[in-house]
């Protein structure tokens, strides 16, 4: 279960940057 649940946590931690850097393009 540890380690699938640090795998899960790098997928989100994934997804966030994926989603900052989305925002920064967007934004002027």
């Amino acid at each position: 279960q540890g380690a699938r649940w640090g795998e899960e946590e790098q997928q989100q931690e994934q997804e966030q940057q994926e989603q900052q850097q989305q925002k920064k393009r967007n934004s002027p």
